[in-house]
């Protein structure tokens, strides 16, 4: 007989319409909440026993236990994205508008790395080691491309644990970092002249073994 499930913080939600009010008001509406309630809908449609949103929980394992492995899964990507800011500013290869915003986002990657390492600590955890990057810098183009992949990646991985987190403090913290990671998505994604929703009306999450396959190519072996 298998092992008994404890609710995630969705299901919980879902199932408290007080707690989902108040848990709404804490993460100030707008994108966040946007993101909450197709996460929300998501898990009011999976079977109980079925798979995870998008098969999510596979693979997590590996940066430790419950929240704290999910968290230090997220981080590691937060490492990844805040160093290629790093070194894309550092290229010189970006002039104008894309130098100013590649600044501004880098600071935000920044914030997130250390919101997600002091919380991995309140979890009991330790931060995930930092990944060793490797980007090709050589022109404006590839680094605006290689950036909306990224945060693309980023936005759809924060959705893809959406619905295994057990903390409400952990979801409410993921669903506003997803906001600012399809936002910044967006932005780049108009400078490229491409598509601000290429996934249509509806956000889609990916799985922690489809993004570490996406990744893999930004990593040295």
């Amino acid at each position: 007989m298998p092992p008994e499930r404890n609710p995630s913080a969705l299901e919980t939600l879902r199932d408290d319409p007080s707690e989902r009010r108040t848990f709404l008001r804490s993460v100030g509406g707008g994108a966040a909440a946007a993101t909450f309630a197709f996460a929300l809908a998501a898990c009011g449609k999976k079977k109980a026993a079925g798979a995870q949103i998008g098969g999510a929980g596979v693979g997590t394992a590996q940066y430790g236990e419950g929240d704290a492995g999910i968290v230090n899964y997220a981080l590691s990507l937060e490492y990844l994205e805040a160093a290629f800011y790093s070194l894309a500013i550092g290229s010189g290869n970006l002039k104008g508008r894309p130098l100013e915003l590649f600044k501004r986002f880098g600071a935000e990657e920044n914030d997130h790395v250390k919101t997600l390492e002091g919380t991995v600590r309140s979890l009991g955890g330790t931060p995930a080691p930092r990944p060793k990057p490797s980007f090709t810098l050589d022109n404006p183009n590839t680094i605006l491309a290689t950036a909306n992949q990224l945060e693309s990646i980023g936005a759809a991985a924060y959705l893809g644990q959406a619905d295994r987190i057990q903390s409400k403090q952990v979801l409410a913290a993921a669903l506003s970092i997803h906001s600012v990671e399809a936002r910044h998505a967006a932005v780049i994604s108009t400078m490229l002249g491409q598509p601000i929703s290429p996934d249509g009306p509806f956000a889609r999450p990916a799985t922690s073994v489809d993004v570490t396959s996406q990744i893999r190519p930004f990593l040295t072996a």
